[in-house]
């Protein structure tokens, strides 16, 4: 038997305590006390939360109270408009207009209307800046900000894009070490090299277009700011066979209406699951083909339900359903691609501890986030066809998976191939709907829409691309 050690406080309490406590009891009191404190662990809520503290703090700064508090509270809807027919459509814009709800999309199509657009389609070349929500192109007259249509793979950019010669280096040559790393400091510098976004200067396209089309038959109502009343949910009756309306975060729109899809377009919806952007488009007159891929089978299954309870056949036959790793799909086969990633699902995440990435044993997955980010957004170019357009999108607030992969992404295009790609100037998202969003005013490459208790949509990031050739 082994020898037990007592400290002089428990051996004082013993020798002066009339009851007599044999080394087994205090063992096993001790045990107990151990497995009480490892019973109460952090849940995975809590795991997310300590980690938006420790790196959205210092990014956002003195907004980031307003977004934590909003997380954790009760999130908005809209109610997206089923068009699968008449009697249907007039049902539902009756119920929510009866609610004291507006049609915030038909508004945001009116102040489109009055817009007018000061150059269409028309390509500045430069490194972008942010300033007042608006793209800014330095000028920088002396330099050549061109992209190359080749690239030299000998070639090594430092981070100001001067060239470095590799022949002055070598896999020889000593390098001193500085400090030894453990395990868990890589791990914090990984995550903390992912949760931020160091701007680099490399050579950037800014395309400006028209503000897109919003249709009639896009309609989706939701409260004025500050009003967090929740809508009833949608039912079936014996003379409307489809539910009339979509309860869903109206930020999730955003993309859809970015991608400005047009009739004969030819559309993939790469990571499509659970099916409300789908539903979204399919509200749009529209005589291509709709592609809505999931890696997820039972994700895939939900979205097949989705579909069936608000689609009439027309809209139906329309989508084809296809489950794939969207990393696959290269094949330059549609003029619009919309890429909403995998993510953090920052709101998910602060509330739901059910398939939450930040459980512990999900560290690895989640540290491989940013890099399938990247990847998918590749896929999605290369499917696009020379004059096509792409949408990324994510729900997430960490700038490493938004603006990071963006960047990420358009370096390797620069550096790697001979695709060229413009980003879209999508500040006119925030013209259209500034009485509906809060957004980040300080995105370099889209927009981000920000959760604030008055209008507590969701986190949404959204960057447009158009592919050139």
């Amino acid at each position: 038997m082994s020898r037990t050690t007592i400290c002089n406080s428990q051996l004082y309490k013993l020798l002066t305590s009339n009851k007599v406590i044999s080394f087994k009891q205090m063992c096993h009191r001790r045990s107990k006390k151990k497995m009480a404190f490892q019973s109460n662990p952090k849940s995975n809520t809590q795991h997310a939360l300590n980690h938006f503290d420790m790196y959205y703090s210092n990014y956002y700064k003195e907004v980031w109270p307003s977004i934590r508090i909003s997380l954790l509270s009760q999130q908005k809807y809209c109610a997206l408009v089923n068009h699968c027919d008449e009697g249907t459509t007039f049902k539902a814009e009756s119920i929510l207009s009866d609610l004291g709800a507006e049609d915030f999309i038909q508004k945001a199509g009116d102040i489109s209307k009055d817009l007018k657009t000061e150059h269409s389609q028309s390509i500045e070349t430069g490194s972008l800046h942010t300033e007042k929500n608006k793209f800014i192109v330095s000028d920088d007259s002396h330099k050549d900000h061109t992209q190359p249509s080749h690239r030299s793979d000998s070639i090594v950019f430092s981070n100001n894009n001067n060239p470095i010669d590799e022949k002055n280096t070598s896999l020889y040559d000593f390098m001193p070490t500085n400090k030894v790393y453990t395990q868990r400091e890589f791990l914090h510098q990984e995550l903390a090299r992912q949760n931020t976004f160091e701007d680099t200067d490399f050579p950037v396209n800014v395309i400006t277009e028209d503000n897109p089309r919003i249709p009639d038959t896009l309609k989706a109502y939701c409260y004025k700011k500050g009003n967090i009343d929740l809508f009833p949910e949608p039912s079936i009756s014996r003379r409307n066979s489809k539910l009339g309306y979509y309860m869903m975060d109206a930020a999730s729109m955003l993309p859809v209406i970015a991608l400005d899809v047009q009739d004969n377009d030819n559309v993939l919806d790469m990571c499509s699951a659970p099916g409300g952007k789908m539903l979204t488009m399919l509200q749009y007159p529209h005589s291509g083909t709709l592609l809505c891929n999931d890696s997820s089978k039972s994700r895939l299954q939900r979205l097949t339900r989705t579909l069936h309870s608000y689609g009439n056949q027309k809209m139906i036959d329309k989508v084809t359903v296809n489950q794939d790793d969207g990393v696959t799909l290269n094949e330059p086969s549609y003029e619009k691609v919309l890429v909403d990633v995998p993510c953090t699902n920052d709101r998910h995440s602060t509330l739901e501890d059910d398939n939450n990435i930040f459980k512990p044993g999900r560290m690895k997955e989640r540290l491989q986030i940013p890099a399938l980010q990247k990847h998918l957004l590749l896929s999605g170019i290369m499917s696009c066809v020379p004059g096509g357009s792409i949408v990324y999108s994510t729900c997430s607030l960490s700038p490493g998976q938004n603006d990071g992969v963006i960047q990420a992404t358009l370096e390797h295009l620069w550096k790697e191939t001979n695709i060229d790609i413009s980003v879209v100037d999508l500040s006119y998202i925030q013209t259209l709907f500034k009485d509906t969003f809060n957004f980040y005013p300080s995105c370099r490459f889209g927009q981000l829409v920000l959760p604030n208790l008055r209008a507590n949509f969701g986190p949404m990031f959204i960057c447009k691309l158009h592919r050139t050739k």
